[in-house]
């Protein structure tokens, strides 16, 4: 049963006006939601401002529109501002649902008080603009005090509130929009229960098919058999995160050679932990191990505390004996692991194609029950085009296993050929647990061969990234990025890689690399980066042997390469020396790279962020560069935020040109952006940065997937899977770089507020970062072409020189065939809502 509230919003003397605000919860909340037999409560609304924290400031106002209107102002400081609206009577709810419109930026949390004045809390993490619905399970906390405060919810409920972080926020002041609050009757049954939950499931069964690597050995049937080459031992490495926050790992093995010493490497982000797990004695043994730091060898960045998920990495097998062959008989490795009872189901979904059927996919679901019992629930497959138009839904009950074990799930689809775009998304749903989601795509390949001509003016560029592969995979990589209009591409110039020993220099591997992205019409920008193997780290000989290696380089490629990058992200762990130390290294290697070839461009400072306290001191220290480098991620885009930094970056280095040569999304599930997302953030921020004015060169990291772990972070910012099918961002690279490949880039006049615009030629995009809206506009002569980011026909009306568009919340639109002379805001655009609510 669901409950139907009336709330208002009544006069509070402590409030510098008297507010009465009408809220009716409707059943029409969010598609598919049925709010029947459900009884009214009253309740009042009441702002605060975080007093414990001093310096916020805001208001809770009654909208024109019937929303609530909750301000803030962190200008004096503060930390949160808030909206709490106190049950009249108390109920047990099982979830809560609201509608709120917010600044992307705008980071929200979600607080509830149960019956024994216990507060619980838990952030609501999304990036939409528009009006979005939200539908907050009570469970998955991540915080509680008062009452007993021992992260047990004891039904009713007394009071829920909403909060509005003072975290990342674009401006200082703003609001956000709140509306049709309602309430799911019902109490978290005990599987619900935020008490963490200490779970057990099988990592590995070390199977042929396990996805494990192997040097200087075998694996088959289990045995990991060493080479007898001279060398001691072998391993198996891989990415195999880790759900939850492992306490220890089970290792079984069968027999191995007596004596052999068994070792494990754990990952955490930049991190890296190694440690000796046993002995082998000979026959059947089972090792438990601990988790780092504690007895790990560290290496890698240093980072206050460990990231999560971590992550198997390695297994060693060694002896002392040179020469030797030992060898091991795995038999499985398990995971003992907490995590909140509520979230113990984790998800993973592909989408593949059923050749030689033309359209037919199967879209498939592995789901994994970390609980001690069998889950049984629903599992809804939704099948979209990019439009979000629902192409196919379907429905089955599905029972998870106990302890782990994996479960698959599988639904037939079909992409119509008309479409460049489908994904599904799964959801499972059952009782006591929050809603979990995962979605895949299927985006297709693009059917034309791109440009092979070079064309160093043009805007746009790729962490191709090369030089990651062998020679024999070169050629294709570089034509799927040909493919997608891609004309720079910033490939690593490894030090250690080249000089084989003191100052013999080997440079056959990169001739491929530069002579491939050539080849494809790709123009290269060489990244002179980090230490040889035959110097002195951070001193004044290595910096000396760095300028002789990189005066060598340059030699070598001056015919080819132009553009030259001083080192990578010095301002960070990358850099471990004394950081005054880089304007030395930037100096010394300005002076040698323009002495070998005076027409170099030399990019400098390649800061992680913009980092403008170390631009700053570089630029103290007279370290001169042609060009500034910045890495600007983010968790969010804001356009005009992003656009005043880029400016502000310029100013700053004197309006010297600015590249960005690293930015992008990572997909990594649990935490990550979904596929849609990043396509969205690629297109957004090539487009803002190029409408900035103060940016000259746009990169993204990167090309492809650096591995096929699809819960790890650093895995998944490409455009392509590690399998190098494309994800949509590819077609939104191609859509960007195609459709605007020629002309000076400007923006178009705009009418009303909302829009943006970057005009090339005959060729732009129209969009509208946060809200949906209807605009109208200006054509020069000539029919133009409409387009969606996936380069896909797009419905809209024509005449009299003008088209009428509907812009989606945060999709670029392009036009193309006709010069775009202005922009004029009809209005919000009267479209679909997004069909599902966000689940927290």
């Amino acid at each position: 049963m669901s409950i139907r509230m009336t709330t208002r919003i009544t006069a509070r003397p402590a409030y510098r006006a008297a507010l009465t605000l009408l809220l009716i919860l409707c059943a029409h909340v969010c598609r598919g939601a049925v709010f029947s037999d459900a009884a009214a409560l009253e309740g009042t609304w009441r702002f605060s401002d975080g007093a414990e924290f001093p310096g916020a400031k805001g208001a809770l106002h009654a909208g024109e529109d019937g929303a609530a209107r909750l301000s803030y102002d962190f200008s004096g400081g503060g930390n949160y501002v808030a909206a709490y609206f106190d049950l009249t009577e108390p109920a047990a709810l099982a979830s809560v649902r609201f509608r709120v419109r917010k600044p992307e930026s705008a980071r929200l949390t979600f607080r509830a008080t149960d019956a024994t004045d216990q507060t619980f809390q838990k952030p609501m993490v999304f990036f939409r603009q528009d009006w979005t619905t939200l539908d907050v399970g009570l469970g998955g906390w991540t915080g509680h005090w008062g009452g007993p405060n021992d992260g047990v919810m004891r039904p009713p409920v007394k009071c829920v509130g909403i909060l509005v972080e003072n975290q990342d926020l674009e401006k200082d002041s703003g609001e956000i929009l709140l509306a049709d609050l309602a309430g799911t009757a019902g109490t978290p049954s005990a599987g619900a229960s935020d008490v963490p939950y200490l779970g057990r499931y099988r990592v590995t069964d070390f199977g042929d098919d396990a996805g494990f690597h192997v040097s200087n050995g075998s694996l088959s049937g289990k045995v990991l058999r060493a080479t007898p080459d001279g060398g001691r031992g072998a391993s198996l490495s891989h990415s195999i995160s880790l759900f939850g926050r492992p306490e220890h790992l089970e290792l079984r093995i069968v027999s191995g050679t007596p004596g052999a010493v068994l070792k494990m490497s754990i990952g955490s982000h930049f991190q890296n932990f190694e440690r000796v797990i046993g002995t082998v004695e000979g026959g059947a043994q089972s090792f438990t191990v601990t988790m780092p730091p504690d007895g790990w060898t560290h290496s890698g960045a240093e980072e206050d505390s460990l990231s999560y998920p971590l992550r198997v990495s390695a297994l060693v097998i060694e002896t002392n004996e040179a020469g030797a062959a030992p060898e091991v008989v795995f038999d499985t490795l398990d995971c003992v692991t907490t995590l909140p009872r509520s979230q113990a189901v984790s998800l993973f979904s592909t989408l593949t194609s059923q050749d030689p059927v033309p359209g037919a996919m199967t879209a498939a679901c592995r789901g994994w029950n970390l609980l001690d019992t069998p889950i049984t629930g629903t599992l809804t497959m939704t099948f979209r085009d990019w439009e979000d138009r629902v192409l196919g839904e379907e429905s089955r009950p599905w029972t998870l296993p106990a302890g782990g074990v994996p479960a698959d799930l599988d639904f037939p689809v079909a992409v119509p050929k008309d479409l460049n775009f489908a994904d599904a998304e799964f959801r499972f749903e059952a009782e006591g647990l929050r809603t979990t989601r995962t979605r895949s795509g299927f985006t297709r390949p693009m059917a034309e061969p791109g440009d092979t001509a070079l064309r160093p003016e043009s805007l746009w560029g790729m962490g191709v990234y090369l030089y990651r592969y062998p020679v024999s995979m070169m050629d294709e990589i570089a034509g799927l990025a040909r493919d997608a209009g891609v004309k720079w591409s910033r490939e690593e110039f490894s030090w250690a890689g080249i000089e084989t020993a003191p100052g013999v220099y080997d440079f056959s591997f990169y001739d491929a690399v530069v002579d491939t992205a050539l080849k494809n019409g790709i123009s290269v920008y060489g990244l002179l980066s980090y230490w040889g193997r035959f110097t002195e780290p951070y001193t004044e000989k290595g910096i000396d042997d760095f300028c002789l290696w990189a005066r060598a380089t340059v030699r070598h490629f001056k015919d080819r390469v132009k553009f030259w990058e001083v080192y990578n992200e010095p301002n960070i762990f990358f850099w471990s020396g004394p950081k005054e130390l880089y304007p030395v290294l930037l100096e010394r290697c300005h002076r040698a790279i323009k002495e070998e070839d005076p027409e170099a461009r030399v990019l400098g400072v390649s800061t992680a962020g913009i980092d403008r306290g170390f631009i700053r001191q570089v630029l103290k220290a007279g370290a001169p560069f042609d060009i500034l480098t910045i890495h600007p991620y983010r968790d969010q885009l804001v356009e005009e935020a992003f656009m005043r930094e880029l400016k502000a970056a310029a100013d700053l280095v004197g309006g010297r040109p600015v590249w960005i040569t690293e930015m992008g999304w990572s997909t990594y599930r649990n935490g990550g952006r979904d596929e849609r997302d990043q396509a969205q953030l690629l297109a957004r921020c090539y487009l803002s940065a190029v409408a900035s004015g103060a940016m000259q060169n746009m990169g993204w990291y990167d090309f492809r997937d650096d591995g096929a772990d699809p819960f790890y972070f650093e895995h998944n910012f490409g455009v392509l899977h590690h399998d190098r099918t494309p994800k949509p961002a590819y077609r939104a690279l191609a859509t960007v770089c195609r459709t605007l490949s020629g002309g000076a880039p400007e923006t178009v006049k705009v009418s009303g507020d909302g829009v943006h615009t970057l005009r090339m030629g005959a060729a732009a995009a129209v969009w509208a970062p946060a809200r949906a809206l209807r605009v109208e506009c200006r054509m020069g002569p000539g029919q133009p072409a409409v387009a969606n980011l996936m380069g896909e026909p797009l419905p809209h009306e024509f005449s009299g020189g003008k088209v009428i568009l509907s812009l989606r919340a945060a999709c670029p639109v392009f036009l193309s065939g006709a010069e775009l002379r202005g922009v004029r805001v009809l209005g919000a655009a009267d479209m679909e809502e997004k069909p599902d609510a966000l689940s927290f």
